[in-house]
């Protein structure tokens, strides 16, 4: 079970043929629960934080089967395994603005509801003894319903907004083997999408965009090393309207979704321990995830956003097997990143404005300070043999 599935983050990294630890072989089950945030924050005038994140809940289930390659081939991929996973959960948008009168900075708070419904499917097939085909599908969708409060009293709203973001990838890749080591090749297509309506503005952008991942797994005694990359790329159409006029504006934007993962991981009789680091970059002609109050006013103001974000991910995954049929796993992932927002008038009146976004979350209060306040996702499940443990 790799991050992307309970990563509150839709757009990041999607390691879909690429994997952490060897899964099970044989027959299996997995069950977990994980809990996961998405943070931005942008300072408005060097004298207020307008912060914005949402918090999903995850609840997963999966179940497959795996047969491990002949002898010492390869680095820990099965050559022939089926698996699905499920991962449902419910999220909390919350965003806050406070005022100062001595800057002009009005109040905007948002409060919200929403969940998250992504699974994912994959499947390997050997073709002689050290190669395999490999296909695989993932969704990962988040949807939710915001009330907005701009510049009113406490307890009442300005507008709601219904917003989602959406990423579905599909792969077919080749893998080969050799003693102890394997590289793969894939050709890639996602499908990006994201929506936020209010009562004075609408966005909507959707389309396919193509690319490919690289894996090479190098696997000398306990030790198992692993460099992943994946690119797509391509233009996405987009609508947009606003106030006060509503007049459509059509256009067909450049998507860019990026990412180079580098891993080392070590293996005791029942223990292994996995760390990984991962630089993200994603370029997208919407923001669809935790939107700023600043941002909110702007769009309904007219203005078009063009966002670029950067961002390193850590990740640590310990496994421990209590009995051959049962193993119990604990990940940590932290995140840290910053985004690049150009806001540009669609009258082309107004001069172009950048909000310089931090992508950082608050966690367990002061904790999180020393950290950097990373974005946060914690993972905790187990996997079962179904039927004897192989």
């Amino acid at each position: 079970m790799g991050p992307d599935l309970v990563n509150a983050c839709i757009f990041c990294a999607g390691m879909l043929l690429g994997m952490d630890l060897a899964p099970r072989n044989g027959l299996g089950a997995e069950l977990g629960f994980s809990y996961a945030t998405l943070a931005r924050r942008y300072e408005v005038q060097d004298v207020r934080v307008d912060t914005s994140d949402v918090t999903p809940k995850f609840l997963l289930a999966g179940m497959g089967w795996a047969r491990p390659p002949a002898g010492d081939l390869g680095a820990g991929t099965p050559e022939l395994e089926w698996r699905i996973r499920v991962a449902l959960a419910t999220s909390h948008d919350q965003q806050e603005l406070k005022p100062d009168p001595d800057f002009g900075i009005t109040p905007i708070v948002t409060d919200g509801t929403g969940r998250y419904e992504n699974f994912s499917l994959l499947g390997r097939l050997p073709i002689g003894a050290r190669d395999s085909v490999e296909i695989a599908g993932e969704r990962r969708s988040n949807k939710a319903t915001d009330l907005i409060n701009i510049g009113g009293s406490n307890q009442t709203f300005s507008e709601s907004r219904e917003i989602s973001a959406e990423r579905n990838d599909f792969v077919v890749g080749w893998r080969h083997r050799w003693t102890g080591l394997e590289a793969e090749g894939a050709f890639r297509i996602a499908k990006v999408s994201g929506f936020n309506a209010t009562a004075n503005s609408f966005q909507h952008a959707s389309g396919v965009i193509y690319g490919g991942e690289a894996e090479a797994r190098w696997r000398p005694g306990p030790w198992t090393f692993v460099l992943h990359g994946e690119r797509t790329s391509g233009d996405i159409d987009v609508h947009r309207e606003s106030q006060p006029d509503f007049h459509d504006r059509d256009s067909s934007l450049p998507a860019l979704l990026s990412a180079v993962r580098a891993g080392v991981a070590y293996s005791w009789p029942r223990t292994q321990v996995m760390l990984t680091g991962t630089y993200g970059r994603e370029t997208l002609p919407f923001v669809a995830l935790a939107p700023t109050g600043t941002e909110t006013v702007a769009y309904d103001d007219g203005y078009d956003p063009k966002s670029v974000n950067d961002q390193f991910y850590g990740d640590v995954v310990v496994r421990y097997a209590f009995t051959p049929a049962i193993r119990v796993r604990l990940g940590l992932r932290m995140a840290w990143g910053d985004e690049t927002l150009t806001l540009t008038d669609s009258s082309g009146a107004r001069p172009t404005r950048t909000l310089d976004i931090h992508r950082r979350g608050i966690f367990g209060g002061s904790l999180s300070d020393p950290l950097g306040s990373p974005e946060f996702g914690f993972y905790l499940g187990a996997d079962f043999a179904v039927g004897t443990p192989k």
